[in-house]
């Protein structure tokens, strides 16, 4: 029926990043049975690839309880396991977008995005039940479905921050990324990001998130290539580009069979 991958992203030697397992399908499956499959697998993302002409591949993300409309780690996760099967540049068609992968001269893999533009908000009312320490600023990003990026001043410890998923959840259809500037030198930003409308209380490594960021940051920084560190209990490091207006995400990835 498929090949399987067992896949580590984002991690470091001193970072856990996060798990996504891929199968490359030699036969349709329903969305019933991937779900099945994905229960079993119980992991961050259950990937299901399968190749629709020479660079041309469909893609579908699961977690254990539901389908997922885009993950990042889960395309880079997919994205490794072709290269090292000898694609080099080839596309992923998701349930509404199209994602371009391309092997570089080094041996990295990058997925490039269309740029996901952050517009000034008013910081919402109901941040003071759901947050233990106000931001400095909100932004939104995306559809009513989409992301709250709020920032928080390079002092705080991001890490401490509280948030009650079950009032975020009431409060809002959008994901909160949390964000700052990083004080270690190794890093240009770092950020949290919590996600209970889509069952994930807070993600361990999220590449959808730092797809946003890396346009929020490039904006603020003027710097077009960056290395983040999600504060997840986990820990995880992602890398990004901004070149063209377009937006770029790589990072470490380890395959097992």
């Amino acid at each position: 029926m498929a090949d399987r991958y067992c896949v580590s992203v984002f991690a470091t030697d001193r970072l856990e990043g996060t798990t996504a397992v891929v199968f490359c399908l030699n036969e349709s499956l329903s969305k019933e049975q991937m779900q099945e499959i994905a229960l079993e697998e119980n992991v961050p993302a259950t990937c299901f690839v399968q190749q629709i002409n020479n660079d041309v591949f469909n893609i579908h993300f699961f977690n254990s309880t539901h389908e997922i409309q885009l993950c990042g780690h889960g395309l880079l996760a997919s994205a490794w396991v072709l290269a090292e099967k000898g694609f080099k540049v080839f596309q992923f068609r998701t349930i509404h977008t199209q994602v371009m992968a391309k092997v570089e001269g080094d041996g990295s893999v990058w997925l490039e995005f269309h740029e996901l533009k952050a517009e000034p908000a008013k910081i919402p009312s109901w941040a003071d039940d759901c947050l233990s320490s106000q931001p400095l600023t909100a932004y939104k990003a995306g559809a009513s479905d989409g992301y709250w990026i709020m920032e928080w001043p390079e002092d705080f410890q991001l890490s401490k921050l509280q948030v009650d998923g079950g009032a975020l959840k009431r409060s809002t259809n959008r994901a909160l990324i949390a964000t700052q500037k990083s004080t270690n030198r190794d890093y240009d930003y770092c950020f949290r990001y919590f996600a209970p409308q889509h069952g994930v209380t807070e993600d361990k490594a999220t590449g959808s998130a730092h797809r946003v960021l890396i346009s929020y940051w490039y904006h603020k920084l003027g710097q077009s290539k960056v290395t983040a560190r999600q504060l997840s209990k986990e820990g995880a490091e992602l890398n990004g580009k901004f070149v063209h207006g377009a937006v770029w995400i790589s990072g470490n990835v380890t395959i097992r069979r």
